[in-house]
């Protein structure tokens, strides 16, 4: 069924087109240019709940993709999977010092760099943003809400100097992935002047139709709370009065939450409802924007990102390793991705790993080598040493624990997943599992939700980390009571493993302890991975400057650069 895409009022263009004066943005060259035109992103995830990206309700693709560049940090992750530091906001290139017991990195702030209310961006912001994330333990006035602390809690003091525009940060350990830290928050607006009500406030979040406290930003982008419509579920950008850098060169930015549906996806792209798009791709989705050709440009690449099955061990078959172990044997994931992805793209290939998708140089298949075929009589074996019994419909059954009914949930209006779920099913019943599908529209929200990941109220869940190139990225989900350690799994020896990733400054060596613990995480078979997802970016030919990036950066990370064609 296609969807029609309503416009509102807060839209005052389509894709192109602009009547209203947009103001001056400058250029390279340091000129003044006109702003012109309006791009509306059609999102194809759920309209977030949540902005502040620090807690479970704001732990979103949709959400990521609209603070990218509203709130800055010294460095961004390009679409090549490198790390460039932003040179409007930093002064040069921050530095590391090595010393005997941690690392010393020092950040000079651009004289220029301010938020939206002309409040200079010093090192009070920097410390603030550490001090936020340090510790999940309220015993140590950290704030359990918080998804991750990695890399914070290493820090020991976050010290200013040059009137704040001089940021020095030490650590009492090494912490490799240091470039990875320090997404800016204002301390002017956000400091509650305490650990406790800080932590309060943080668990309370940003509820998405009252916006973000008094509207900051310190990127190009602002979004005010009197631009957002939840109920049309329409977020405007529009460009930051006080931005010290270039562009942007749109008027505004519209975040517009379509759904992942083909038709609509086709037929907004068609109508210049929307301009540009990053669609879960399909195979019919793919032809249909190919046929679009001159006037809308398409790209399929292979991201950072990665499909897999998280498996809740609070579930008491779950909580079996044995069970969860013929689930993996139960599987023919060739033939999920044959009849899923593959459908499109001949690149795609099963994922054998957590830590690493199959195009990175550092990718080890780790996978032990009977997980890689179907064997629904090794399944079935394994569930009898468990202490099942397989009834005439050859259904397990547990004598305390009951009929092996599992249900998968995964996240609404995505096909392809339905797809996987109705297609793993099949090969799992084969094993003596009986499975329900369930398209969860609280997957991803807070603890309040039952059925949430974050409330553990799952049994098997289907969805995709997007993940950057930062490899420290992956402790809070694997490690003993991780923010994002959705499945509960805990291992000693990967904590361990993990814990001598976190500061281990040799990437060779951090690269094979990731691969150590993944070898041992193919035991516990709390996460099975499916494959590398394919990241799908089509726009519209009205405009330039579209880069897609198939990193957690996303499709409008230099939406600032992004105008209208000549």
């Amino acid at each position: 069924m296609t969807a029609s895409i309503a416009a509102t009022a807060m839209v005052l263009a389509a894709c192109g087109g602009s009547d209203s004066d947009g103001g001056g943005a400058t250029d390279e060259g340091g000129d003044e240019v006109e702003r012109a035109g309006t791009l509306i992103y059609g999102e194809g995830t759920a309209f977030p709940e949540n902005l502040n990206p620090l807690i479970a309700a704001g732990n979103s693709v949709a959400t990521a993709f609209l603070l990218i560049r509203v709130f800055p940090a010294p460095f961004r992750t390009l679409p090549d999977y490198t790390i460039g530091f932003d040179d409007d906001l930093m002064a040069s290139e921050p530095t590391i010092e090595e010393t005997d017991t941690g690392q010393v990195i020092t950040y000079e702030i651009s004289p220029d760099a301010v938020w939206s209310d002309g409040t200079p961006i010093t090192a009070d912001d920097f410390e603030f943003s550490w001090r936020l994330q340090r510790s999940s333990d309220p015993a140590d006035g950290g704030c359990e809400s918080l998804l991750s602390t990695t890399g914070y809690d290493q820090i020991e003091s976050v010290e200013g100097a040059d009137e704040g525009k001089t940021v020095t940060v030490t650590y009492s350990s090494p912490f490799p992935d240091w470039k990875s830290l320090f997404g800016l928050f204002p301390a002017h607006v956000l400091d509650e002047g305490d650990d406790a009500a800080n932590c309060e406030a943080t668990t309370a979040g940003w509820p998405t139709a009252e916006g973000i406290p008094d509207d900051i930003s310190g990127g190009p982008w602002q979004i005010t709370a009197a631009n957002i419509d939840s109920g049309a579920q329409v977020i405007a950008l529009t460009p930051n009065p006080e931005w010290y850098g270039e562009g942007p060169f749109l008027e505004r930015l519209v975040h517009q939450t379509i759904g992942d549906e083909s038709g609509t996806v086709v037929s907004a792209l068609q109508s210049g409802e929307v301009g540009l798009v990053n669609p879960q791709p399909q195979l019919d989705l793919v032809t249909q924007i190919q046929d679009l050709a001159p006037n809308v440009e398409s790209e399929i690449t292979f991201g950072l990102s990665f499909e897999h099955f998280d498996m809740n061990t609070g579930n008491p078959h779950l909580a079996k390793q044995e069970v969860r172990q013929a689930f993996a044997l139960a599987l023919d994931r060739p033939a999920i991705v044959e009849a899923t992805v593959g459908q499109f793209d001949d690149r795609a290939q099963v994922l054998n790993n957590r830590f690493y998708v199959n195009n990175q140089p550092e990718y080890e298949d780790t996978a032990p080598e009977q997980y890689n075929e179907q064997d629904t009589a090794g399944a079935i074996a394994l569930l009898e040493q468990a202490g099942y019994t397989i009834g005439a419909d050859g259904i397990a059954t547990h004598p305390q624990d009951g009929r092996l009914e599992l249900t998968m949930s995964t996240t609404q209006n995505n096909p392809l997943r339905e797809q996987t779920i109705d297609l793993a099913a099949v090969q799992l019943a084969e094993g003596g599992f009986a499975i329900e599908k369930f398209l969860d529209p609280d997957i991803f929200a807070g603890a309040d939700k039952p059925t949430s990941l974050e409330a553990r109220g799952f049994d098997v869940a289907l969805f995709a980390w997007v993940s950057s190139p930062y490899v420290s990225g992956n402790v809070s989900l694997y490690e003993t009571g991780g923010g994002q350690n959705y499945a509960g799994v805990s291992n000693e020896e990967v904590d361990d493993l993990l814990g001598q990733l976190s500061t281990e400054l040799d990437a060779d060596i951090a690269a094979q302890l990731a691969n150590e613990a993944d070898t041992i995480l193919w035991e516990e078979a709390a996460t099975i991975p499916l494959y590398q997802k394919p990241a799908y970016t089509a726009w519209s030919s009205e405009f330039e400057g579209i880069q897609p990036n198939a990193t957690n950066a996303g499709p409008l990370w230099n939406s600032e650069e992004i105008k209208l064609a000549a």
